[in-house]
């Protein structure tokens, strides 16, 4: 069999043409200061792209980290990028699956609920809670339960910015978390959907960043209207 002939010219090496960037924490993790260290290839093609991390990883060097950090997912979304460094906004976080799957039981009820919320300073959330509780309920107690929820974010939520909103809803936050929980805010929940049912675990499983301010001044837009220039008419 005859081989077909190398064509000439080097390969070029992608990766002489690509620059590292130290990525910055967003508003709401403590301590300050850089997570990641990624490669790019062009400054303005890297703004909007999304790393993953846990949070451990951005909770590393603060004293009141768990090992129950390594179970969730936080995801941050690269801003903006200037002499070499990346600014970050929060884009959402979520329980890893293994995880989720480490709190189902057999003979007990898992109950789910997920809604949109806005915070104080203008950043759309969508926001899944999920619980499980210690025994079989009925329909009517798990209606009761997402009701609670509903009724707790919608006043939490709106009062906060979105700084306090990432620090409650993802255990960032340092304060007295019950290990059935993950987050301040899921704490207050717990404890009003405990009067309810006896609840195994409770917490904010999911957030998903959904809309900005600045997002929605892009798309509420409208174009100028075109203006039409009437001619007088001429002169009898």
């Amino acid at each position: 069999m005859v081989k077909a002939a190398k064509k000439g010219g080097r390969v070029r090496d992608k990766w002489r043409d690509k620059q590292w960037v130290i990525v910055n924490k967003p508003s709401g993790f403590e301590p300050p200061g850089s997570v990641n260290y990624v490669p790019i290839t062009d400054g303005e093609q890297a703004k909007g792209r999304v790393i993953e991390n846990t949070l451990h990883d951005m909770m590393k060097g603060n004293p009141d980290q768990t090992m129950d950090q390594h179970q969730i997912k936080i995801f941050i979304q690269i801003d903006r990028i200037s002499d070499g460094t990346a600014s970050t906004r929060f884009k959402g976080h979520e329980y890893a699956k293994e995880f989720l799957r480490s709190l189902i039981r057999r003979g007990s009820s898992m109950v789910n609920f997920v809604h949109d919320y806005t915070t104080q300073d203008g950043h759309t959330f969508r926001v899944a809670v999920v619980a499980f509780t210690q025994r079989r309920v009925n329909a009517s107690k798990k209606h009761e339960i997402r009701m609670i929820a509903h009724r707790i974010l919608s006043e939490k939520i709106p009062q906060m910015t979105v700084e306090q909103f990432v620090q409650e809803t993802t255990g960032s936050k340092a304060g007295d978390i019950p290990r059935e929980t993950n987050s301040l805010l899921g704490a207050v929940i717990m404890d009003e959907a405990k009067k309810i049912s006896n609840i195994r675990h409770l917490g904010i499983k999911k957030t998903k960043l959904i809309s900005t301010p600045e997002s929605r001044a892009v798309s509420d837009a409208k174009p100028v209207e075109a203006t039409t220039t009437v001619a007088e008419p001429a002169p009898q």
